[in-house]
C-alpha cells in the first residue's frame, strides 16, 4: 500500500492524464517540477513515463530532430502539488553515438538553466536482470555522476527495473550488489533506491518524495559548468569522462594499425594478421 499522500498523487496523477500533454523546451516554466528520467536504452525509462502519466508513445529517439530527441509529458497541476508536472525523457547513453547524446543532453541542460528553468528530481534506471554490470553501464554511471555533482546527488533515485524477469531473491542480491559496489559513491551523498514494478502505483510512489519537497528545486553541475562557468563540454567532468575515453581508444585503434602495417611487411601468418585486424575493428 502507498502512503495516504502517495496514493492521492498516484490518483490525481492518473486522472489528470486527459491533461497530459507534449511539449517543447521552451514551454517550460521556471515553476514546473521537472523531473528527468535517465539511463541506458531498454532500461524501462519511457515505461516508466507511461505508467506515470498514461500517455503513450511519447517519444521517437532519433538524431534528426530536436522535439524527437528528448521528450517531455506534461500533467497539468495535480490537486495536491502547486505546479504542473513535466517529465522529461532521454535518449539512452548506448542508443546512437555516446558523444552526440550526451551533447544533446548538455545542450537541453544549458538551455533550460538560462531559462531560469531548474530541477526537482532525477531518476536514472537500471535492469535488475542484467546479471552483471558491463563495461558500457559502469562508464555511463560515472559520467552521470560527473553530470549530477556532489550537491545534486541528494536529489537521484536509482531506479531498478525488470523485476518480474528474475525471482526475488536474486533480484535482491543483485540489488545489494550494486549498492555496495557500483552505487555507494551516489548513496554517500543522499541517493535513494528504489523499484519500479511496472505499475502506476509504483511509478507515483517512486516520484512522491520530489513531489512532496517540490520547492526545492536545483542545478547539475554540468549545467553550472557550461553557463556559470562558460566551459566547453570536453572541459567539463561529465565530457572529460566521455571524451578521455575516446581519446585512448583512438590511441589504442592507432598503435593497432602499426602493428597491422608491420605485420604485412614482416609477418607471414595470416592468423596473426587476422587477430589484429578483429582488434583493430572492435575498438
Amino acid at each position: 500500500m502507498l502512503p495516504d499522500h502517495s496514493a492521492k498523487l498516484h490518483q490525481q496523477g492518473r486522472r489528470s492524464t486527459m491533461n497530459a500533454i507534449s511539449l517543447k523546451t521552451e514551454d517550460l516554466k521556471a515553476k514546473d517540477v521537472i523531473i528527468v528520467v535517465m539511463g541506458p536504452t531498454g532500461s524501462g525509462k519511457s515505461s516508466f513515463v507511461q505508467a506515470a502519466t498514461g500517455h503513450e508513445g511519447i517519444i521517437g529517439h532519433n538524431l534528426r530532430s530536436y522535439t524527437t530527441e528528448i521528450g517531455f509529458v506534461e500533467l497539468t497541476r495535480p490537486e495536491h502539488c502547486d505546479a504542473d508536472i513535466v517529465f522529461v525523457d532521454t535518449p539512452g547513453f548506448d542508443d546512437t553515438s555516446d558523444v552526440q547524446i550526451l551533447e544533446m543532453i548538455a545542450d537541453w541542460l544549458k538551455k533550460t538553466y538560462r531559462q531560469n528553468v531548474t530541477l526537482s528530481g532525477i531518476l536514472y534506471f537500471h535492469r535488475i536482470s542484467d546479471n552483471r554490470m558491463a563495461a558500457t553501464p559502469l562508464k555511463n554511471v560515472r559520467m552521470f555522476e560527473k553530470l549530477c555533482g556532489e550537491d545534486a546527488l541528494s536529489k537521484v533515485i536509482l531506479t531498478t527495473t525488470m523485476w518480474d524477469e528474475v525471482d526475488e531473491e536474486l533480484g535482491e542480491h543483485r540489488e545489494q550488489e550494486l549498492r555496495t559496489h557500483f552505487w555507494d559513491a551516489f548513496i554517500s551523498q543522499g541517493s535513494t533506491t528504489k523499484r519500479f514494478k511496472n505499475t502506476p502505483e509504483s511509478a507515483w510512489g517512486i516520484v512522491a518524495g520530489f513531489l512532496e519537497a517540490s520547492n526545492q528545486r536545483f542545478a547539475t553541475e554540468l549545467q553550472q559548468e557550461l553557463v556559470d562557468l562558460q566551459k566547453d563540454l570536453p572541459d567539463t567532468r561529465a565530457g572529460q569522462e566521455f571524451y578521455n575515453t575516446f581519446s585512448q581508444l583512438a590511441k589504442q585503434r592507432q598503435d593497432i594499425l602499426v602493428k597491422i602495417l608491420n605485420a604485412m611487411k614482416h609477418e607471414h601468418d595470416e592468423n596473426i594478421l587476422e587477430a589484429l585486424r578483429a582488434e583493430y575493428e572492435a575498438l
